[in-house]
This record gives structure tokens, sequence and C-alpha cells, in this order.
């Protein structure tokens, strides 16, 4: 997988990763005990909005869903 997927597992509790699609970003993703806290990044601007909850072995399930988005 991509590059994104090591930087997402390398997360320690309570740091965040922005998932970069461009300038603004597009998904930014907590970990906080165990859990993937999912927001997305809008397009034009705007604060993320809460999006998905995934536990730690659902990382691929979160990629998916981030990669769905256009």
């Amino acid at each position: 997988m991509k590059n994104y997927k090591e930087k997402i597992l390398a997360l320690k509790d309570g740091e965040r990763y922005f998932w970069p699609e461009s300038d603004y970003g597009k998904a930014e993703i907590w970990l906080k005990n165990s859990v993937y806290f999912l927001f997305e990044i809008p397009i034009f601007g705007g604060e993320p909005m809460y999006s998905r909850t995934f536990r730690i072995d659902e990382l691929d399930r979160l990629i998916k869903t981030v990669e769905s988005w256009t």
C-alpha cells in the first residue's frame, strides 16, 4: 500500500494524521484508545467533519473509505 498506511500505523495514542490530497488535505485521522476517528476535510475549506470510527484492526476499511471520497 501507499506511504500513508505506514504513517497511520505509526500513530501513537492521541496523535493525528492529515491525509494529503491537496494543500488543504482530504482527511484527518486521530488514534485514541486503539480506535481511529475519521474526519473529512472539506475541499473548499471549513472545519473537518466527523465521518466514522474504526477499530484499530479495521485500518484497511478506513483506507478504502477515504479512497472512495472524490
